[in-house]
C-alpha cells in the first residue's frame, strides 16, 4: 500500500487521546502486515491464482492467523479495495481543500486520481481484468460501501461547485452529471489498464483530455 492508513489510525487515535492497548495496537499492525502482503501476492499471481497460504507465507504469519482477520480471500481483496479508495479520498480532500476555483478543483481531482491509478496499476489491473460473476458481486458490494459513498459525495460536491461557478450546466441534477463524469473517467482508466503495464505515456497525460471532454463535450467547436 502507498499509505499505511492502519498505522496512521493508531497514531491518530493516540493524538486524540483515544489510547489503544498494546494488544489492540498489535492487532492493527498485524492486519496491516497481512494486507500489504496480500497486495504483493495479488499483484504477482493475480486474484484467482493467489491463495491464503501464499499471503500468510508472504506476511510471515501462520495461515490460521490470516483467517482470524479475514474469513476468505474475497473479503481480504475487498478490504484492500476499500483501503485503496480510502487513501485516494484522503489525498483528494487534502489537495483540493485550499482551492476555491471549481475548474482547478476538478483538474486536481483528475490529476491526483490518474496518478493514483498509475502508481497502483498492477493491483487495479486485477480488478478490471479478472472479472467473473463473483467479481461483479464484489463490484456491487464495493459500490455500496461507505467509503465509495463518501467518494461519490465528494465528486458530487465538486460538480455542485462547478454549477455554482457556472462552468458546469445546472439544468441537470448534480448526481446525474457526477455519474457521467465518473463514466468518462473510468472508461479512460479501463482502456489504459487493459493494455498492460505502462512505462511511458503516463495515465496523467490524459488529464487535460478528460477535463476538456467533460466541460466542453465531444462536438466540433463552431
Amino acid at each position: 500500500m502507498n499509505t499505511n492508513s492502519l498505522i496512521e489510525e493508531v497514531i491518530g487515535n493516540a493524538k486524540n487521546g483515544a489510547s489503544l492497548s498494546r494488544k489492540q495496537r498489535d492487532k492493527q499492525l498485524r492486519k496491516s502486515d497481512i494486507m500489504q502482503a496480500a497486495e504483493r501476492v495479488f499483484a504477482l499471481k493475480g486474484y484467482h491464482k493467489a491463495a491464503m497460504q501464499d499471503i500468510a507465507k508472504e506476511a510471515q504469519y501462520a495461515t490460521g492467523t490470516v483467517y482470524l482477520y479475514f474469513k476468505d480471500k474475497q473479503m481480504l481483496y475487498f478490504s484492500l479495495l476499500e483501503e485503496k479508495i480510502r487513501n485516494l479520498l484522503c489525498t483528494l480532500k487534502e489537495n483540493t481543500a485550499h482551492i476555491a476555483d471549481a475548474e482547478d478543483k476538478l483538474k486536481v481531482f483528475i490529476q491526483e486520481s490518474l496518478n493514483f491509478f498509475d502508481r497502483n496499476q498492477d493491483f487495479f489491473r486485477i480488478f478490471f481484468s479478472e472479472r467473473t460473476q463473483a467479481q461483479i458481486v464484489k463490484d456491487s458490494k464495493l459500490a455500496k460501501s461507505s467509503v465509495m459513498q463518501q467518494h461519490k459525495e465528494f465528486v458530487i460536491g465538486l460538480i455542485k461547485a462547478g454549477q455554482e461557478q457556472k462552468i458546469v450546466r445546472n439544468d441537470f441534477d448534480s448526481r446525474k452529471i457526477a455519474d457521467i463524469f465518473g463514466s468518462i473517467f473510468m472508461t479512460v482508466i479501463f482502456d489504459w489498464l487493459k493494455d498492460g503495464p505502462k512505462d511511458e505515456n503516463k495515465l496523467k497525460d490524459m488529464s487535460d483530455f478528460i477535463l476538456d471532454i467533460f466541460l466542453s463535450g465531444a462536438g466540433r467547436k463552431r
